[in-house]
């Protein structure tokens, strides 16, 4: 069956060719080595454990398989630069954030591998991996109940993924968690998971099943429906952002006379976020992100508010911004 030779394809023939045409392989990109790095880090720490890769759509470790999915877009440049002009990132692009994506998913398989979910202290510690997975989850950014690892405080989505982020800190070579954990309440987890580690030392897996979940050998996607499809999906979470309804009524009427929005934000951002945050009762960094995002949308917009507007009425438009954006829930992150 003749594959797709992406070397010599062009934009139009990748985006058309379907995922299982793609001449694509794990074992010849420029992530290969970093398999052999996971299980170098796993031999360090006597752990037998030997994750299997494949190629899917996304990052996940199945339910009971020993293995992790890999994004088929990491595995070719041009790949990664389509994915990045239709979504604007490609998780797991360089090789610290790729290691880093191994070692969570690994987490996961060593659950799978060992049973390990069901433990009582585990439970207690964690809590109940049994809970829902949450359509969203809004971080406490500087809670020291959870380890920092991937982006987005992502420990803290669910105790599922909060046992996978202990287990990658844990994991990474030089990490010196026992010091930088040393006073937070994160670092009873650390604990746990390096006693439990310790005890799996040189013990064979209670179960190894290889089994490609979702692989793209069975996907009829194109890369552009799958790019769309991908964009289409990080697009509702922003969707919201668009409208300025809610400040219209302070806005300029000329929008080529006045002064730029976001040229007042910025000068005052320090007074604003002490002060909405005082009114609203938030923390300062969410504020923070609201200043951000109002500021963002007024310099794409172009918005100008009439030169006689004082402070007062700054104060009343980041105001309204915030009330929209908590009641719209963009402080929390979309899983």
């Amino acid at each position: 069956m003749i594959k797709l030779n992406l070397e010599y394809a062009s934009r139009e023939d990748i985006l058309n060719a379907q995922l299982w045409e793609l001449d694509i392989c794990f074992e010849k990109s420029k992530f290969a080595h970093c398999l052999d790095q996971l299980v170098h880090e796993l031999d360090a720490k006597k752990l037998l454990v030997r994750p299997k890769v494949w190629l899917s759509d996304e990052w996940f470790c199945p339910e009971a398989i020993s293995g992790i999915a890999i994004p088929f877009s990491l595995m070719h440049p041009k790949l990664i630069e389509l994915e990045k002009e239709f979504t604007g990132l490609c998780e797991g692009e360089d090789h610290d954030w790729f290691m880093k994506l191994m070692r969570h998913e690994c987490g996961h398989v060593m659950d799978n591998a060992y049973f390990l979910k069901d433990e009582k202290k585990r439970k207690n510690i964690f809590g109940d991996h049994d809970r829902s997975y949450p359509s969203s989850y809004g971080p406490r950014k500087f809670s020291k109940k959870y380890v920092y690892h991937l982006e987005d405080n992502y420990a803290q989505a669910h105790p599922e993924e909060d046992f996978a982020e202990t287990f990658s800190v844990w994991l990474t070579p030089r990490s010196n968690w026992k010091r930088i954990y040393e006073s937070w309440p994160a670092l009873k987890k650390l604990n746990y998971v390096d006693h439990l580690m310790k005890s799996l030392s040189n013990k064979k897996p209670n179960v190894v099943c290889y089994k490609e979940v979702d692989s793209i050998d069975e996907s009829e996607l194109t890369v552009r429906e799958y790019l769309l499809k991908k964009k289409r999906k990080l697009r509702k979470t922003s969707q919201a952002r668009r409208s300025i309804q809610h400040i219209q009524q302070y806005l300029s009427k000329n929008e080529t006379t006045g002064i730029a929005l976001d040229k007042i934000i910025g000068s005052l951002r320090k007074d604003l976020v002490r002060d909405i945050s005082l009114l609203t009762k938030e923390y300062q960094y969410k504020i923070e992100s609201v200043v951000n995002d109002l500021e963002g949308i007024s310099n794409k917009k172009k918005l100008m508010i009439p030169e006689k507007c004082g402070p007062q009425i700054i104060h009343e438009i980041v105001l309204s911004h915030a009330d929209k954006y908590f009641k719209e829930g963009r402080d929390r992150i979309v899983m």
